[in-house]
């Protein structure tokens, strides 16, 4: 019996340590690990910290190719799936969502991809993104020779913008 409960009690501090769902609680706040800064648990990447300023596409690609921060190397910018992984609460927009813009599948015309299901309804309390950002964040998805996909997190909007415009970064792992 004394076995038993032992084995039951092991189970349960691995479920609750190692995070057995998806909602926001289980991620934990920036800043918590000083190797990899912000860990999102659901999708098992590592996110650096959001640039204080904003950077135009190619100023972005290179942040990020070029980022050391807590020791580590080898960051890149997130290509628009990946960032989509740091969506919530809007369905259509997060990873596997209804919206259709993705990298992987090669889905990155705005008139074949895009769609009403691409964003939800305007909120500035971060709710959105599993970090709590605001505003938008750089993918490294393409849209022809001037434009790439970004996520605005007051509408959790995927969006195709000029890459001539500045937007905060964000690397991944």
């Amino acid at each position: 019996m004394k076995k038993l409960v032992f084995l039951l009690t092991a189970v349960i501090f691995i479920v609750v340590s190692c995070g057995g769902s998806e909602s926001a609680a289980d991620v934990p706040e920036c800043g918590d690990d000083p190797v990899f800064p912000c860990i999102d648990t659901a999708s098992g990447l590592s996110w650096s910290e959001k640039t204080s300023h904003s950077k135009i596409w190619s100023e972005a690609v290179f942040y990020c190719e070029n980022l050391e921060e807590g020791g580590v190397k080898k960051w890149h910018l997130p290509n628009i799936d990946e960032l989509r992984t740091l969506v919530q609460d809007c369905y259509g927009t997060v990873r596997g969502g209804e919206c259709h813009v993705s990298h992987e599948r090669g889905c990155l015309s705005y008139d074949s991809c895009w769609s009403r299901s691409c964003l939800c309804e305007f909120d500035e309390s971060g709710k959105y993104s599993r970090f709590g950002d605001l505003g938008g964040l750089w993918s490294s998805s393409e849209m022809g020779d001037d434009g790439a996909w970004y996520i605005d997190f007051y509408e959790a909007k995927i969006v195709d913008v000029h890459k001539q415009n500045s937007y905060p970064v964000r690397c991944v792992k």
